[in-house]
């Protein structure tokens, strides 16, 4: 009797948790302050502190997919190490980023957290999932106009922007021409678009309302960055092939949003030109092929940051067993997935993820905050048994619009 009266708190507890870690990682990613240069946000000393908590109040449940899909880090941990144990390190400030993205976090989504993730109530997470998607869009398209006829950012320290960052805003490569691109509160188009793109077959999949899924995907054109638009494209291709239901009506859909796509981007090709759309240099990121030349097993260079084109840039800074191992780890948890049934969710996280690899050819901004986060996330939720929306100690106001079929069907 006493389990039974102490699990709707705790479960209230998780839940404070999960609406904390909704604010200030989805909502308000970039709030904060900076420590000796090095981004203090509030989302990431959250998970810091509830894994602490996790450690000292709970027993470690370790989920065998889950410590599969940690063991497949280890290779890629070990080598990157290695490596800058032996070449050194030019920059700390990214250094500290790589430990966050691909030692920190991977460890807090695959062992830490993974009974929380577990036993999460599916209902208050897609809730908050779709009030947030929406929210960070509707805003950001508010501050492109709001830039566009004032001619100034709207800042809110602590929370849009870093303290220390207040007033930074423009200097940040946010800028395309006359116009800056749209950066919600993640203060940057390219990065914005990428965490977008990795929600997005989830986020359609769970919202129903036409005007509001619109208004997220017009979002995405005004980032005015040709990854997030590819990626785009790429994220329309991929969710019509993974419907399950390849009706006349579907296919339709499908067709009209691939041609409503094009259309877009072909207007922009003519306001802008066409040179902007096909640019030889891939804006400016050329120069990084200049490495498979003289790829190495492992590499000799002093570590100086993961690049925009990721899988060169691993190439670049580990060598060619550092990105083998790269690959691993960072599809793992994709791999564990292939060849089981997999539920309608499940399939829409699934599309997120091979977003993300697929955007890491042009640009995977894997050391900028939130960006991995969702990621890893993501890979730990796919990685979920049970997708039944139904909880007996629900604490979501209201229900899904969606059916429980879609939830749990195979």
């Amino acid at each position: 009797m006493r389990a039974f009266r102490l699990k709707p708190f705790r479960l209230f507890a998780q839940a404070k948790g999960l609406y904390l870690l909704w604010l200030f990682l989805l909502i308000f990613p970039k709030g904060g302050v900076k420590i000796a240069g090095i981004p203090l946000t509030w989302g990431y000393f959250l998970l810091g502190l509830f894994t602490i908590f996790t450690i000292f109040r709970n027993k470690l449940t370790l989920r065998s997919n889950r410590t599969q899909a940690f063991v497949a880090a280890l290779p890629f941990q070990f080598i990157s190490l290695m490596t800058c144990a032996k070449n050194g390190i030019d920059s700390y400030n990214f250094a500290f980023s790589f430990l966050m993205s691909f030692f920190f976090l991977p460890s807090i989504f695959f062992l830490f957290f993974s009974h929380h993730i577990e036993s999460m109530n599916l209902d208050t997470l897609f809730k908050l999932l779709k009030k947030g998607v929406f929210f960070i869009s509707a805003y950001g398209i508010f501050l492109f106009l709001y830039k566009l006829t004032t001619g100034k950012f709207i800042e809110i320290p602590f929370f849009t922007v870093n303290f220390h960052d207040l007033g930074e805003l423009e200097s940040k490569n946010i800028k395309r021409g006359l116009y800056f691109k749209l950066i919600s509160t993640y203060n940057n188009g390219n990065i914005y678009g990428i965490c977008l793109l990795i929600l997005l077959p989830l986020y359609l999949l769970i919202e129903k309302t036409t005007w509001k899924r619109f208004l997220v995907k017009s979002s995405l054109i005004l980032t005015l960055s040709r990854t997030v638009w590819i990626g785009w494209i790429f994220c329309e291709i991929i969710i019509g092939l993974s419907n399950p239901k390849k009706t006349t009506r579907s296919l339709l859909a499908f067709a009209w949003s691939i041609a409503i796509t094009f259309f877009v981007l072909i207007s922009i090709g003519f306001y802008f030109g066409f040179d902007f759309l096909f640019d030889k240099s891939l804006g400016g990121r050329i120069d990084q092929f200049e490495c498979v030349k003289n790829a190495a097993l492992f590499s000799e260079r002093p570590f100086q940051g993961i690049h925009e084109i990721t899988y060169l840039s691993i190439l670049s800074s580990f060598g060619i067993l550092g990105l083998l191992s790269y690959l691993v780890f960072i599809t793992g948890p994709i791999l564990i997935t292939l060849g089981r049934p997999l539920c309608q969710i499940q399939k829409a996280i699934l599309c997120g993820l091979v977003n993300f690899l697929f955007l890491s050819f042009s640009d995977g901004a894997v050391l900028f905050i939130p960006v991995m986060a969702f990621y890893w996330f993501l890979c730990s939720l796919l990685l979920r048994k049970d997708f039944s929306t139904k909880n007996p100690f629900d604490l979501s106001p209201s229900r899904l619009g969606f059916p429980h079929h879609v939830a749990g069907s195979t």
